[in-house]
């Protein structure tokens, strides 16, 4: 698997950079043919372009480490396209039957009620 990248150069020059995740199919000397991730288009790229992506010292069965009262926690969550982001501390974790299970973080001196699922701890 490797990861291809490509640009947007404007008068300004580099502007953007692209990623598309694939696969090669073959490869020659300078360059390889790659198929996109999930069954997308077969294009050829320099060997240069492409990042070799190694996953197998990957632990797949590692899981988020749960947080706990206490710890120093980060909420990241996407609004409309927003991301909106909360240090705090954790005081209390509410989980009610049928519900989503929440956090209240301590942030400066007011309180927050955030997802367990945005948090990850930090300390």
């Amino acid at each position: 698997m490797v990861v291809v990248v490509g640009t947007t150069v404007t008068s300004e020059g580099i502007t953007e950079r692209h990623r598309v995740l694939a696969h090669v199919i073959e490869a020659g000397r300078e360059d390889v043919f790659v198929r996109e991730e999930g069954g997308g288009r077969v294009f050829s790229t320099s060997r240069k372009r492409a990042l070799l992506v190694d996953d197998s010292a990957v632990d797949l069965e590692a899981e988020i480490l749960r947080p706990e009262i206490g710890n120093l926690v980060l909420s990241v969550v996407d609004r409309f396209s927003r991301v909106e982001k909360r240090v705090g501390v954790l005081t209390e974790i509410v989980d009610i039957p049928g519900r989503s299970t929440m956090a209240k973080l301590l942030v400066g001196e007011k309180s927050d009620l955030v997802s367990l699922d945005t948090l990850i701890v930090l300390e």
